[in-house]
């Protein structure tokens, strides 16, 4: 952004002015990210905030409550899920070229490319964060920002001080709200209000955590903080604004399950719900068998007025008054086995619900049938955000060029999703259809190459190289000639001009003899 000005933090009376207020559209869609949250904490947030998720028992009493709950223990099912699935998105590199054929200036791939926010994150790295927010909260955003200073006389100038846009990267939790720039819903987005926390220097070493809400309207941008003190009592101000340089807001938004304008739904909740329920089972089997495995000590004849029952090696139920003692020991397992069956079945869910079939943890065999549906309902969805997550990144270069006041490059992300390698036989019959020309070279390496067979091959390059060597070995296979040089060229001329001439004389001799006789 332009030259930034400071204010002072004034006295806010109206609490419609609050910047930090939550709109009515986030609070619908925080319902649904209580369980992503917890399965982004894993054990340790599921354990902070057991209440909401593991139920406490009816006369449960709160130090047997807590001894459960550290059982508790969260499978990373969601969290491999979606790590796998953005890692299909991004198996291959995103592809910058420039627009309708024109050269693509270096600055995008030497300078932006390699450091998209400043902080030296690269395009490839940065695109899957942006992927992995976006597919587990429903939608994440790039803004795009430029140095707060003031402009540079021109690009050469401006790029010899460093001064560039740079990306920073949104989740859907940091967008407090919104509204259009008309009461229209096909006008454009008027402003847009952004949760950040920075960190500021304190003091020569230390530093301290600062909550700014960033307000983006057309025209300007305006940063927000608390007055003195910093509380939730305290005032909101205006700590920096300046004109929008650009004239629109610079936002750039990837949708996983779009709903509307800037709401979302998370798609993989419903294996996010499972995993819940999976981890509270398992933690209820956990801490049974913890109780179950440990024999308990009966004596009797014995008078204990402590009537709790200590359920450890180390404790024993007195029981009056004949005196004897022995150990007991759960005589079924029926309950666990049911309960470990249970778990079972929740992984089989979770397993179905995988957004590929590579992902499935069944041991059995698949049909070819059940393949092709679970790899068409896996693709449908990697295609949306593939696509989502390729329009959003060009308009984010397209402001960013619009910063830099040059041509923005195209960007294309690769959709081939299907992980699916050719087997031997496979191969062999690719390989046949082309010894009997049904298919051409080029064909069969493109086969090849998307079965991974050959996954980095360059087949322009290849055929170009395989040409190349059917020249070099026709060559070799000719018979070797010797060389004439122009000068032997003109002596073997001469030579047979002078046997020609020896012979019409000869002929010329042999015709007057011949007249003579």
């Amino acid at each position: 952004m332009p030259a930034a000005l400071l204010r002072e933090p004034p006295v806010q009376s109206n609490p419609g002015d609050d910047p930090s207020w939550v709109a009515a559209p986030v609070l619908d869609m925080s319902r649904n990210w209580g369980p992503i949250d917890a399965m982004v904490g894993g054990t340790d947030y599921l354990r902070r905030n057991a209440e909401s998720f593991i139920p406490q028992n009816p006369k449960e009493d709160d130090g047997a409550y807590r001894r459960r709950v550290a059982h508790a223990v969260v499978s990373p099912f969601t969290i491999r899920l979606a790590e796998q699935a953005v890692g299909l998105i991004l198996r291959k590199p995103i592809t910058l070229t420039g627009e309708d054929g024109t050269d693509l200036d270096p600055f995008w791939e030497d300078v932006f490319c390699k450091n998209v926010d400043g902080q030296g994150t690269d395009l490839e790295e940065y695109a899957r964060k942006l992927t992995f927010s976006a597919l587990l909260w429903g939608h994440a955003a790039t803004l795009v920002d430029f140095p707060a200073t003031e402009p540079a006389p021109n690009l050469q100038v401006e790029r010899e001080l460093g001064l560039r846009p740079y990306f920073i990267a949104v989740d859907a939790k940091q967008i407090l709200g919104w509204r259009r720039a008309q009461d229209n819903p096909l006008s454009p987005l008027g402003q847009v209000r952004i949760d950040e926390w920075i960190n500021a220097p304190l003091g020569e070493f230390g530093d301290k955590t600062i909550r700014n809400i960033r307000v983006l309207e057309n025209d300007r941008y305006r940063v927000y903080r608390r007055g003195e003190g910093g509380d939730e009592t305290s005032n909101w101000y205006v700590f920096e604004e300046g004109p929008n340089a650009i004239g629109e807001i610079p936002l750039a938004v990837t949708y996983s399950a779009k709903m509307g304008e800037l709401t979302s739904k998370p798609p993989l909740l419903p294996i996010a719900n499972i995993n819940i329920l999976h981890t509270v089972r398992q933690c209820d089997l956990n801490h049974a068998l913890t109780v179950a495995a440990l024999p308990i000590l009966v004596l009797q004849g014995f008078d204990d007025t402590d009537s709790e029952i200590g359920l450890s090696a180390n404790s024993a139920i007195l029981l009056p008054p004949e005196g004897s003692a022995s150990y007991v020991e759960p005589v079924g397992q029926g309950s666990f086995d049911a309960q470990a069956a249970f778990i079972q079945e929740l992984e089989a869910q979770m397993s179905n619900l995988g957004i590929s079939t590579i992902f499935s943890q069944l041991n059995q065999a698949e049909t070819a049938e059940s393949k092709k549906l679970s790899r068409t309902d896996s693709d449908s969805l990697l295609a949306i955000l593939s696509k989502n997550l390729e329009a959003s990144l060009q308009q984010a270069f397209n402001l960013a060029a619009k910063f830099n006041g040059i041509e923005p490059p195209r960007i294309s992300v690769d959709r081939d999703f299907d992980l699916q390698t050719l087997d031997g036989a496979q191969v062999a019959q690719y390989l046949q259809l082309w010894q009997n020309g049904a298919i051409t070279h080029e064909t069969l390496l493109a086969a090849l190459k998307k079965g991974e067979v050959l996954p980095g091959i360059d087949i322009e390059l290849e055929l170009e190289m395989t040409q190349q060597e059917r020249i070099d070995n026709v060559s070799l296979a000719m018979p070797v000639t010797e060389s004439i040089t122009p000068l032997q060229e003109e002596e073997d001329e001469e030579e047979e001009e002078a046997e020609e001439n020896n012979d019409q004389k000869l002929n010329a001799q042999t015709l007057e003899d011949d007249e003579d006789d």
